[in-house]
């Protein structure tokens, strides 16, 4: 049995080839170990359910052609502060975590577990969105990885992403045609530093840009945003999972607005759970990445993990609650406004903005970024404005109506 506080260096990783360094405990084959286990003949839950009344992941499914099993709930927190959060998720059974670079100081308190428990997690980072650029070059990109795995406190990183892919802002898809990207990526694989690589996105082309990944490189892991109503991404799940791409969900939780259903929460579940159940039981989704703020977070969300049926009364619920914020919420990856506003005024990104604010509890960061927008791109000229922006949505939310809210919301 190998010393859970032992760790494998990039040395090592390098020297014994994937399969043996999948044999010495970072990766896992079989259905019934979880990263980090001490070998025994009962399964995770059994274990674990001995040990706590806690809520438990159930299930651990394979992500894609990592080598790993994964927990079907997994750890995210831009702005975590303090490591103690993630130990408590690693206790409920989490073994992913999610962070990135523009997530304030979350590699360095991650990288406060480590050495001792780097072989417990499965660990993805993103680069800087803005470091992805048509001329960026192979040695920035190989500096920005080292930073990141110096910040963790490690000496490789299981996947390291590029991060909001399909944004606008940053680029158009020829950026990811530039060879320096695919090069810096296959380097440092080849040195030990990255296990796979990837990309994120809720960006309003991230279907076009996946797609064009998928088809064009090694990617070994795509993050899309998607959720109970995002619509149109079947398509590149199933092109991800015939080619052995891992698929993690992100953004599952930004519908899950402060809605009274008082009645459902008697039965003892909740609104966001019945979200991540009917999430879980959509075909080929590996694990999903949520924002977890504080232990009952953690315990909420593990609460849905295993593919629960939903019942009758979280059907129910689930459609009241669809048809009720269908026309007000701004889906990832749905560009029909892209283009819709004669003034340049980022449609898309103030009312994601607007998002942070009201559903993330991130209100200074969201009054932080719309006070960075030019003053003419801002939704103040939308009070005088009669142009057709709403005829271009095709879930009929009243663009120019919540733009106004926007702008009242996020100014000082």
């Amino acid at each position: 049995m190998k010393d859970p506080d032992k760790t494998i260096s990039r040395r090592t990783f390098i020297g014994c080839g994937v399969a043996s360094v999948l044999g010495a405990g970072i990766g896992l084959t079989s259905d019934a170990s979880i990263l980090g286990a001490q070998e025994s003949e009962k399964t995770p839950e059994q274990t674990s359910e001995e040990k706590t009344s806690k809520p438990q992941i159930k299930e651990y499914r394979k992500l894609g052609g990592t080598g790993w099993k994964v927990s079907d709930i997994a750890f995210g927190g831009a702005g975590m502060k303090d490591p103690s959060l993630l130990e408590y998720a690693m206790d409920r059974g989490i073994n992913y975590v999610d962070t990135a670079r523009q997530y304030y100081d979350m590699e360095k308190v991650i990288g406060q577990l480590f050495p001792q428990k780097r072989d417990k997690l499965f660990v993805t980072t993103k680069l800087m969105p803005e470091l992805i650029t048509i001329d960026v070059t192979t040695d920035q990109i190989t500096t920005a990885i080292d930073e990141s795995i110096e910040r963790l406190n490690t000496d490789y990183v299981d996947a390291c992403l590029i991060h909001s892919v399909g944004d606008p802002n940053l680029g158009d898809i020829e950026r990811l045609r530039n060879p320096n990207i695919h090069e810096a990526f296959a380097k440092a694989k080849q040195a030990g530093k990255i296990r796979a690589w990837g990309a994120s996105s809720h960006g309003p082309t991230m279907v076009e840009e996946f797609n064009w990944l998928l088809d064009n490189s090694d990617i070994g892991l795509i993050m899309p945003g998607m959720n109970y109503l995002t619509k149109g991404l079947e398509p590149i799940l199933a092109k991800a999972r015939k080619k052995g791409v891992a698929v993690v969900a992100m953004k599952s939780m930004s519908m899950a607005r402060k809605v009274d259903f008082s009645e459902f929460m008697k039965e003892g579940r909740t609104l966001r759970q019945a979200l991540l159940k009917w999430l879980l039981g959509r075909s080929n989704i590996d694990t999903i990445s949520l924002t977890m703020r504080n232990f009952e977070d953690v315990d909420e969300f593990v609460g849905a993990s295993g593919k629960p049926k939903l019942s009758l009364k979280e059907k129910e619920v689930l459609e009241k609650y669809g048809m009720r914020i269908n026309s007000e919420y701004c889906r990832p990856g749905c560009a029909g406004c892209l283009h819709a506003c004669p003034n340049n005024v980022p449609i898309h990104d103030i009312l994601r903005y607007r998002l942070y604010f009201n559903n993330y509890g991130r209100e200074k960061y969201a009054m932080g970024l719309y006070a960075s927008l030019p003053e003419s791109r801002k939704a103040l000229q939308c009070t005088s404005c009669t142009g057709s922006c709403a005829s271009s949505c095709p879930y009929s939310i009243p663009i120019r109506e919540k733009l106004i809210e926007a702008h009242a919301d996020l100014t000082v």
